[in-house]
């Protein structure tokens, strides 16, 4: 079946629960059990009734599923939304109640994208409160129609995530900054030009990595090592020392990762953006860079500083390399690619295993080998941000050390034995020890005050713009409740206050701006002005100041949250020390590694503790060790089954485009695998097959299916070596898997009928049919097929019967009229 066609029939049958639904959706699905009590069973209520969520469900269930949950109390702060294949709405009528339509929504895949950039739903996109849900149909990989539907559905989704999270997380990147202004005091713009003409090597956590170590090993004195702050842990633990570490990730997650990264402060120096996730950040216990600007409001382009790139932590370290004056920069772990047995990072670290990402569509890129490989959109756009930024650096030699990794422009490929290195002297690497750049207590007390008056400033600002802004949303009040013609003097005193707030206040109001892009993006209208009524423009004015007072509250919240935090770090510092001015903000914040920072720089001031103060110190300092035991703990075995259902989807989409290389790919990866258990040795066998039926190697193909144990065997595997049988003309082959495939779907019962009739058993053959008519009496096609073959048995009288049926159904229909004139000749 190729992806245009469909097996949607317009029949409905009538299940014993009295419910009715469509055959061709659903086969066999509630002829044992009801709908309410498979729901029941399938979804559990605190997920699909979960408040403030967009639930996007994928397919209806012939109307079933939607009336499930139209007699459900829904939450008001959430939204629904059915996607179902164009037929099946053809198909159906679903009645939604007048005080749910603004909550529950019925489209096709075509309109779900339209539908995703409106701001009531993609709002929910952006924030990542949104669901997918599978109706029953959708839940296996039987149905082609509804794997396609779930692919299309589940791509729309990841697409506007990915675009909305991209354009709106700013937000996350400015909290993050503030967070961190009271730790960020050491820009890296002291490490520029400081290794002109040496080579470095960049290490990220790709597959190649592996393949590198010893020789990165045995060259350790030439190189300059640069790693991802996620494989610092690994490569410590065989001997690689990083000289510099790179961070940039504000996600809280990133902390939980880097468990080992955070015991190596002494060792390595750790370069951060200044949006590094704030938990890394002030709880490293060592010297720490910055790159990019202090404060939110400052212009970045007016900053020495080096600046913070990406989208990757790689690229970013990659900048940073550049920056620092090495000539040459080696790429080791650098692949923005999986490997060519589908793994998508270096071993022993997070999410290595093929398992976790084999059922993921991807896209496809070329490596310097010559191979395709997959990759994630992210990487691709990563490959694009790092030949974008080689191409500004023309001087710099540029070189990946895998042949596998993905092709940058830019980049080239060489075999690491033929590279160049010339040795770094100790004195210079030297240069790189943490040590040098501990902040003594003055200098770190005099750039705290100084941050603090500057934020205190700030704020000083921000109480002068919110008192505008205040005087602007009482104007636009005031001009809705009089009329056009009195506006005029209104509308000049917005002109000032906006004027006065450009002119004034320009930083700050391009950071609210930028800060509150979602909201500010509701003022936006594709309307023309010239078709503005005075109305339209009141409501605009109101859209626009009310986005611009709620935006300027809220990071003025967030600058006396930052206030309140260096006032905290300056009294770190004081003496005598008084642990209630500044331990309650640890535990606010859960940063107890804190209590060893303040341990190892105040030695001191910790023996002249009272015997309880000490005991609070040793507290926080147990309750840090205890911030990595707080892991999820997976269920390995529900990971699997649900990672290698994925899987099974992916593979089926793949077969109905006749994506070869995507399936041969998924077979290379599973092989070493394919004896660990039933469902990775199923997964194997029919992706094998798979591979060879598009070959057109028809015989292996059934060969190998065939090897799949019986207790596997689902309706999707016994639909293929049905067709292959007969393709191969093995019709005793295809008799016994279609035996075996009615139990799924009824609709398998005329092909039965019709394979029976060509072993001669015809009165099998004829019972078949007319167990399927008994429950269809309407369906022409078959009718058809059943007076056909009464007809070939010289069964005349009742194959005439059968087609002057279809003609009761049917009058015009032309095939039953020519054979009803054949008969009577």
């Amino acid at each position: 079946m190729t992806p245009q066609q469909s097996s949607i029939t317009n029949v409905f049958a009538i299940s014993p629960f009295n419910e009715y639904y469509l055959p061709s959706v659903n086969k066999l699905t509630f002829e044992k059990i009801d709908s309410v009590s498979l729901y029941n069973n399938k979804f559990k209520q605190a997920e699909i009734l979960t408040d403030n969520t967009l639930h996007i469900f994928i397919g209806m269930d012939s109307g079933l599923l939607a009336n499930y949950l139209l007699e459900k109390s829904l939450p008001l702060e959430s939204k629904y939304i059915f996607v179902e294949l164009d037929e099946v709405c053809q198909l159906l009528t679903i009645e939604i109640p007048e005080n749910l339509q603004e909550s529950v929504y019925i489209c096709t895949a075509s309109k779900l994208e339209e539908l995703l950039t409106n701001s009531e739903f993609n709002l929910f996109i952006v924030k990542h409160l949104f669901k997918l849900h599978y109706s029953l149909a959708a839940s296996g990989n039987s149905h082609d129609d509804y794997t396609l539907l779930s692919h299309n559905v589940e791509k729309i989704v990841k697409l506007e995530y990915f675009d909305s999270s991209t354009a709106f997380t700013q937000k996350s990147f400015i909290i993050e900054q503030l967070n961190n202004i009271a730790e960020n005091l050491l820009p890296a713009e002291i490490l520029k030009d400081t290794f002109a003409g040496k080579t470095c090597i960049v290490l990220g956590g790709g597959p190649s990595l592996d393949e590198n170590i010893k020789w990165i090993q045995s060259n350790r004195d030439k190189l300059v090592i640069f790693s991802v702050s996620r494989i610092t842990g690994k490569l410590a633990d065989i001997g690689i020392k990083s000289d510099i570490i790179v961070t940039v990730d504000p996600q809280e997650h990133s902390f939980e990762v880097n468990e080992k990264m955070m015991s190596l402060s002494a060792q390595s120096l750790l370069l951060s953006a200044n949006h590094t996730c704030h938990d890394i950040v002030a709880q490293w216990n060592g010297c720490l860079l910055f790159t990019g600007t202090q404060m939110p409001w400052q212009e970045g382009k007016l900053c020495s500083n080096i600046e913070t790139t990406g989208p990757t932590v790689t690229n970013s370290a990659i900048h940073i390399a550049e920056s620092m004056g090495f000539t040459q920069i080696l790429l080791c772990g650098v692949d923005f690619c999986h490997s060519q047995s589908g793994a998508t990072h270096t071993t022993n670290t997070y999410t290595e295993s093929v398992f976790n990402n084999l059922g993921t569509m991807y896209e496809w890129v070329e490596t310097y080998s010559g191979e395709l490989a997959e990759t994630p959109i992210q990487l691709i756009h990563a490959i694009e941000s790092l030949a974008e930024s080689v191409a500004l650096k023309p001087e710099i030699n540029y070189i990946n050390l895998s042949k596998n990794a993905a092709k940058v422009k830019g980049v080239s490929y060489q075999d690491k034995n033929q590279i160049l290195l010339s040795p770094i002297s100790k004195k210079q690497l030297e240069y790189l020890n943490p040590s040098r750049f501990i902040m003594t207590t003055e200098a770190k007390l005099e750039k705290l005050t100084l941050i603090s008056q500057n934020i205190n400033n700030t704020l000083t600002h921000f109480d002068k713009i919110l008192s505008k802004l205040t005087n602007a949303l009482a104007l636009c009040k005031k001009m809705t409740k009089i009329s056009a013609t009195l506006i005029g003097p209104l509308s000049a005193e917005l002109e000032k206050i906006e004027s006065e707030l450009n002119q004034d206040f320009p930083q700050y109001c391009y950071l609210i701006k930028f800060y509150g892009f979602y909201e500010f993006s509701h003022f936006l209208t594709t309307q023309s002005t010239d078709q503005w009524t005075q109305k339209d423009v009141n409501n605009q004015n109101r859209l626009y100041y009310q986005a611009f007072f709620d935006i300027a509250n809220e990071l003025q919240k967030l600058l006396q949250q930052t206030k309140a935090r260096l006032q905290s770090r300056i009294a770190e510092h004081a003496f005598p020390t008084q642990l209630a001015l500044f331990t309650p903000q640890w535990e606010a914040d859960k940063h107890f590694g804190r209590a060893i920072i303040w341990s190892r720089e105040h030695p001191n001031s910790l023996k002249l503790l009272d015997a309880k103060d000490k005991e609070l110190i040793e507290k926080l300092t147990s309750r840090y060790t205890e911030l990595f035991n707080k892991k999820t703990v997976k269920n390995v075995a529900v990971d699997h089954k649900n990672n290698m259902n994925n899987a099974f989807k992916k593979l089926n989409i793949l077969l109905q485009h006749k994506h070869l290389l995507g399936i041969s790919k998924m077979v290379q990866y599973v092989e070493p695998f394919r004896q660990q258990d039933e469902l990775t040795a199923k997964f194997y066998y029919l992706a094998k097959s798979y591979e060879l039926f598009l070959k057109g190697t028809w015989e292996e193909s059934l060969k190998i299916i065939l090897k799949i144990d019986n207790n596997q065997l689902s309706e999707n595997e016994l639909r293929h070596i049905i067709m292959l049988s007969l393709k191969l003309n093995l019709l005793d082959v295809a008799q016994e898997n279609l035996a075996k495939i009615i139990q799924f779907n009824d609709e398998y019962l005329p092909q039965y009928a019709q394979i029976m009739s060509l072993q001669g058993q015809y009165q099998d053959a004829l019972n078949l049919y007319l167990n399927y008519l008994d429950k269809y009496p309407n369906n022409i096609p078959v009718l058809i097929k059943l007076g056909t073959f009464l007809a070939a048995i010289n069964e005349t009288e009742s194959a005439q019967s059968v087609f002057l049926q279809v003609l009761k159904i049917d009058p015009i229909n032309q095939t039953a009229i020519n054979n009803l004139e054949q008969m009577s000749r």
